[in-house]
């Protein structure tokens, strides 16, 4: 954020775009709205495991992409693909379900939701920093470079969790191992939906949930005017305190700590 003006100038010979620049900010947004809706129903299909291997992968391919980016196009698709390949925000409460009891639960969602706040806060300085002494490319190489160390950790560390496709599995296990076609899991009585189809019908359902709850319209709401403010606030903060105060991106980024309050 404080250095998306750097980025414009830098792939646009000189001009900078306002709308440019807002829109390299907010297309992850975009992206990061749009994926779930896939991400969710396919990790219900699929498995939580192929999932995130696959989307991490599209995360690593989408940051290089950026990296080596020569036009403002090619760098804000780049940067939608990133925010519909994010699977943290998705699947890590779905995974913490699959792993603890009720009760158990608190501190894990705890901890994942302080992830994405402190990356807000102290991403935009370290990355203000890294970019005023080493250009924005290390900045998205060195991103590039640390997702596919966490996907190494994870392909080799982690395992399924979600018990459909655990029962799937042992399922077409005990299938070949006994000869007995009929053997099939409580949620495989139903074999005649293709895997279209159910995804699809997942991907309808948070519709029909949100369609039907007050509450949750009125959080949504909420949510929605939040996120504009901070949208708002991160696009016109860094020019205002580099062209008006003078300040460094460095400078600049670490004004946003104060959103880890």
């Amino acid at each position: 954020m404080p250095i998306a003006n750097r980025i414009v100038y830098d792939l646009d010979d000189g001009r900078v775009s306002k709308s440019s620049s807002v829109l390299l900010v907010t297309i992850w947004e975009l992206g990061e709205a749009a994926g779930p809706l896939f991400i969710a129903p396919m990790s219900e299909v699929f498995g939580r495991y192929p999932v995130v291997n696959w989307a991490t992968v599209l995360f690593i391919l989408a940051t290089v992409l950026a990296a080596m980016s020569e036009s403002t196009p090619v760098f804000i698709a780049a940067r939608a693909l990133t925010g519909l390949s994010v699977t943290s925000n998705v699947l890590s409460p779905a995974i913490v379900g699959d792993m603890f009891p009720t009760d158990q639960r608190g501190k894990p969602i705890s901890l994942i939701a302080l992830a994405p706040l402190l990356g807000g806060s102290i991403g935009p300085a370290l990355a203000g920093a890294i970019a005023e002494t080493m250009g924005w490319r290390k900045v998205l190489w060195l991103a590039a470079f640390l997702a596919l160390a966490c996907e190494l950790v994870f392909l080799t560390c982690s395992r399924e969790t979600y018990k459909v496709t655990i029962l799937r599995r042992r399922a077409t296990r005990l299938r070949k191992e006994t000869g007995n076609p009929r053997l099939r899991t409580l949620f495989d009585m139903d074999d005649r939906k293709s895997p279209l189809r159910k995804v699809a019908e997942c991907a309808f359902r948070p519709a029909a949930v949100f369609s039907g709850s007050s509450v949750l319209q009125g959080m949504s709401l909420y949510g929605a005017i939040m996120f504009s403010y901070y949208y708002v606030y991160s696009t016109t903060l860094p020019d205002i305190l580099q062209q008006l105060y003078g300040l460094s991106p460095a400078q600049t980024g670490l004004t946003f700590i104060s959103f880890s309050k």
